[in-house]
């Protein structure tokens, strides 16, 4: 089931900038759904295991973007194993929804600079690459607005437990 969600995650998240309002300059600072699921399974994951679906999120945004293949690969991966919990926290209370949202923002801010870094050797504009980590705020911030309640929906289903290597009861 988990694998469905984040295959229809990855559906949901290349639609939603086109779909974007212009008020508030939404449209420009769109939600990064990539982003913001990658820090919800290393907020609820724990280990590096969760790493690898940062890494699997990464390759399908790369797939959707022009940007060279592996760049959002390696930046969703970075952003997961900074933010995954470790093994020790597995006795630890699942994080609530609005420490959840505060990792997403967080995660989408660091996502964007590693974006800009991963950016200069091949286009050595510091200039633009200022500009990326300064439309990084706005763009965390709506990212954790929007994200919130679809990750809220994602904690109480359990739909992605099966990615975090937890088994989810049957249904007598």
């Amino acid at each position: 089931m988990g694998l469905l969600v984040l295959v229809l995650w990855a559906v949901v998240a290349c639609a939603l900038p086109d779909a974007m309002p212009a008020r508030l300059a939404v449209d420009r600072h769109a939600p990064d759904l990539f982003v913001a699921l990658a820090a919800y399974l290393a907020a609820r994951g724990s280990g590096l295991h969760v790493v690898r679906w940062g890494i699997l999120l990464g390759a399908l945004k790369d797939c959707a973007s022009l940007d060279p293949l592996g760049t959002h690969a390696f930046v969703l991966g970075a952003t997961t194993l900074l933010f995954a919990r470790s093994r020790d926290d597995d006795d630890q209370p699942a994080p609530s929804a609005p420490s959840i949202a505060i990792s997403v923002a967080l995660a989408t801010l660091v996502a964007n600079v590693l974006y800009a870094v991963r950016l200069l050797p091949m286009h050595r504009d510091a200039p633009g690459a200022l500009r990326l980590v300064v439309d990084a705020f706005p763009t965390a911030l709506w990212t954790a607005l929007a994200s919130w309640p679809l990750l809220s929906i994602l904690t109480r289903t359990g739909a992605v437990d099966d990615l975090l290597g937890r088994r989810r009861a049957r249904a007598a």
